[in-house]
């Protein structure tokens, strides 16, 4: 993925690319928590305080790194989202676009933020709360009306239940359990769990097809 942080209209903070794109090779390599601002200005060659001109501290470079990540995970979705006329083949596409995108990501990476990031961490459950949930809640009402959705599932706790189960293999990453085969494990129970027959007949066409 080309980072390209002068394209981003969200993020408040202003920092050059190289900066940027060294910093998220950095944090997605050995982990946010281990990736000291020596290392970074070390990574590219400058002295830490020219380092300390461009950002006034590692946190500020966190947000900015979850900002653009954020914003680029919703751009993809929404053109998934408004391309794609089947529910199910709809849900296997994010599902392929996020487990390519946890790959990239250090094991350690939710935890590190979620212990030492309020504010990256703040970014992601307003990312979840917003468009992940309504994301999530327009696939349900689409699948239904498509008949690849069982009509009698409650949208707003299968809405519930699909978010906490997305961040899932983020929380169990480092284990024993692969985090993108963890992924993509939830997303086919919680396709089984809504799925009519004829969606599931859907599903098995469309796994064949996509790589997932």
């Amino acid at each position: 993925m080309v980072a390209t942080p002068e394209n981003i209209s969200q993020p408040q903070h202003t920092i050059s690319s190289k900066i940027f794109e060294k910093a998220r090779r950095l944090f997605n390599t050995i982990g946010i928590r281990n990736t000291t601002m020596d290392d970074l200005a070390k990574e590219l060659g400058i002295s830490k305080k020219t380092l300390y001109r461009e950002i006034e501290n590692k946190a500020d470079l966190v947000k900015f790194c979850v900002e653009y990540d954020l914003a680029e995970t919703e751009k993809k979705i929404k053109s998934i989202s408004t391309t794609c006329e089947n529910a199910i083949e709809e849900l296997l596409l994010i599902g392929e676009l996020i487990s390519e995108d946890l790959q990239l990501y250090h094991p350690s990476l939710l935890r590190d933020i979620t212990k030492f990031y309020p504010e990256s961490r703040a970014l992601i459950e307003n990312h979840k709360e917003t468009f992940a949930q309504k994301n999530i809640t327009d696939n349900l009402k689409k699948g239904i009306k498509q008949g690849l959705y069982r009509k009698d599932i409650n949208i707003e706790l299968t809405t519930i239940f699909q978010l906490h189960l997305c961040l899932l293999p983020l929380e169990i990453s480092g284990t024993k359990y692969n985090t993108t085969e963890v992924y993509k494990e939830v997303l086919k129970y919680n396709l089984y769990a809504i799925a009519t027959p004829k969606g599931i007949e859907h599903l098995h066409q469309l796994i064949k097809r996509i790589r997932f």
